[in-house]
């Protein structure tokens, strides 16, 4: 049996990234930690917050995983991420990152 033929595309329109309000529940730990506004309210609001993150078998899923879902593990208390989303409520809006 042969293959199809399929015509080539006649023009490609990349994806259209929108901007999205970064919170603890939607946005990886390494894109939080990009924006220096965002890192700056984690290590304010969560004391250790770099040493929590920093163990080997954790840090090549920091672009995965959010704050928020770390809670269920004791990474982080949730009382804490609230604080920080109201604060990154206040924050311009991200441009994508992967999401």
């Amino acid at each position: 049996m042969d293959a199809p033929l399929y015509p080539p595309s006649q023009a490609y329109e990349p994806p259209i990234v929108l901007a999205y309000p970064m919170t603890t529940a939607n946005t990886a730990i390494a894109i939080l930690l990009a924006d220096p506004a965002a890192k700056a309210i984690l290590l304010r609001e969560i004391p250790g917050f770099e040493s929590r993150i920093g163990n080997e078998p954790l840090k090549p899923h920091l672009g995965n995983l959010s704050p928020r879902s770390l809670v269920q593990f004791g990474v982080f208390q949730a009382d804490a991420l609230d604080r920080v989303d109201i604060q990154l409520r206040a924050l311009p809006a991200a441009q994508g990152h992967g999401q």
